[in-house]
């Protein structure tokens, strides 16, 4: 909350880069377009209803295409806001434009380690289930990069892939509205995930939280 007790806002950014940003946030996501609210936009994402639910400011750095290359990359841009706690998600692309598990792993490992060397607390958003086969198996090679890596280094994981899958871990058809990005009931889902997980405890603390 605020100093006048009213909720604090996102500030969703789109798909291209805007000018640096300053100023100060407890929360910085930092993803593709699913972090982003595709194909809705920002104010229908689990961002925003993350933000809205637990009266906090969450800075919405999604971006329509990226890859967790382009996520990597943005790091500095997240940094620039001096948040408290970071969350890194991101892989559909990846998986859709053929990229293999190890460098998507690489990515996320350095994305992490610069929020880590700054001082940020880094949380990991799983990727959500895929449909295609081929897509799904790079996937689930890199959440076992991830469950792995995220245990010896004490990182925060939140299993979004395990709120939009249905009992056999495929993609629950309710919770999509095409073959990659959720649907509002989707993201209404992965917003409860996140606030159940406990993922930002103490993130949102300090004297103006």
């Amino acid at each position: 909350m605020t100093a006048s007790g009213r909720p604090r806002t996102i500030r969703p950014v789109g798909t291209t880069d805007d000018s640096e940003p300053g100023g100060t946030v407890r929360v910085v996501a930092v993803g593709d377009s699913i972090t982003w609210g595709y194909p809705y936009g920002p104010h229908a994402s689990w961002v925003r209803r993350v933000a809205d639910t637990l009266g906090i400011e969450i800075e919405n750095l999604g971006v329509n295409g990226d890859t967790l290359a382009d996520v990597r990359a943005r790091i500095p841009r997240a940094l620039a806001l001096h948040p408290r706690c970071c969350l890194v998600s991101g892989g559909t692309n990846d998986a859709t434009l053929g990229r293999g598990p190890d460098a998507m792993a690489r990515d996320v490992g350095a994305a992490v380690e610069a929020l880590r060397d700054a001082g940020v607390f880094p949380i990991i958003g799983m990727p959500p289930p895929y449909g295609d086969p081929v897509c799904e198996k790079t996937l689930a090679a890199y959440r076992h990069f991830v469950n792995a890596y995220a245990g010896t280094r004490g990182v925060r994981v939140i299993h979004f892939e395990r709120a939009l899958g249905g009992a056999d871990g495929r993609p629950d058809p309710r919770l999509f509205a095409d073959a990659t990005h959720p649907s509002p009931e989707g993201y209404e889902a992965m917003a409860r995930h996140v606030i159940e997980s406990g993922a930002l405890a103490g993130c949102t603390e300090g004297p103006d939280a």
